[in-house]
């Protein structure tokens, strides 16, 4: 959205990269294997289709540019991604979220449920850290698709008003496909909780302004801080998480798309449940400036519900 174009110059990016904390992800994201097909997160091997609706797939270019401002999300998590996540034993997951418990559970979404747990970080003299373990339903609305785009998605974004994706995990057994990832825990949950949800006290105005630019900011890095345009197409408060400090942090990025190269203007999509605009749900073209009703309806949420008197 370049409207939020002045949130980048007032802050800018934000952040660098992240310090490695494992090699092994670059071997096991390029030889991972399911039960039926072979997946890498090379480019070639993420559809190119401009129909296709792939959340790391790239449509055709048609930019007569250099080839270094071309490069795919996949090239990119090739370049700088392998070395900042950490690959995970499905075992140390289970036992960090006492075998994905009831207890443990924060919520369920449409990739799956949401567990915490405490992990070791890989300093064996630091003390354990909580994290956020999203567990893939291989019976719900997404996938094995989603799961690659996010970790390709995050592995390679980095912003304060993004939520940090600390690893994942990918196995395949005799009990089918196991897909996990690992975040950052929010302790204070998501926006949709303090919005809808008697037992938070009513958040404040000024409080609801600083979660609503934190948001804004995110978006704008992700329209205009990049090399490439990310459109994130699932903005809604549930995916608004905020830490210790209220500070809001995007999240869920399955469903997200790289924007037009230089050269198209707008990339093609299925129709998702969004509230897109008539035009953009007519035509089945979504631009990085494309206007969903989901941003509407997250602002009139965000000062709505449960007012401070």
């Amino acid at each position: 959205m370049s409207c939020l174009g002045w949130l980048n110059r007032r802050k800018g990016s934000g952040s660098g990269r992240r310090g490695s904390s494992a090699s092994a992800p670059a071997t096991t994201m390029t030889t991972m294997t399911t039960t039926t097909t072979t997946t890498t997160t090379t480019g070639s091997a993420v559809s190119t289709s401009r129909s296709d609706d792939s959340g790391a797939g790239r449509p055709t270019s048609k930019s007569t540019g250099s080839a270094s401002s071309q490069r795919s999300i996949s090239s990119l998590y090739e370049e700088r991604g392998h070395g900042q996540l950490r690959a995970f034993e499905y075992d140390d997951l289970r036992a960090a979220t006492n075998d994905f418990g009831r207890a443990q559970k924060l919520g369920e979404g449409g990739f799956g449920g949401v567990y915490k747990g405490f992990v070791r970080p890989l300093d064996p003299r630091a003390d354990r850290i909580a994290v956020a373990v999203k567990r893939l339903n291989t019976r719900g609305l997404q996938g094995h698709k989603q799961w690659l785009a996010e970790v390709q998605f995050l592995g390679v974004l980095e912003h304060p008003n993004l939520v940090k994706l600390l690893g994942y995990c990918a196995v395949d057994g005799e009990r089918g496909a196991q897909r996990l990832l690992v975040y950052e825990y929010m302790p204070n949950k998501s926006l949709e909780d303090h919005l809808f949800s008697r037992i938070h006290p009513a958040l404040s105005w000024n409080r609801r302004l600083q979660i609503i630019l934190g948001a804004a900011e995110g978006l704008a890095y992700l329209h205009e801080g990049l090399e490439l345009q990310v459109i994130y197409r699932d903005f809604k408060a549930s995916n608004v998480l905020l830490d210790k400090d209220f500070q809001a942090k995007l999240s869920d990025f399955g469903l997200a798309r790289e924007g037009p190269t230089e050269g198209n203007t707008h990339v093609s999509t299925a129709v998702r449940r969004h509230l897109f605009d008539p035009d953009t749900k007519r035509n089945l073209k979504l631009h990085a400036t494309t206007f969903c009703l989901d941003h509407l309806a997250f602002h009139q949420d965000s000062v709505g519900p449960r007012l401070p008197l």
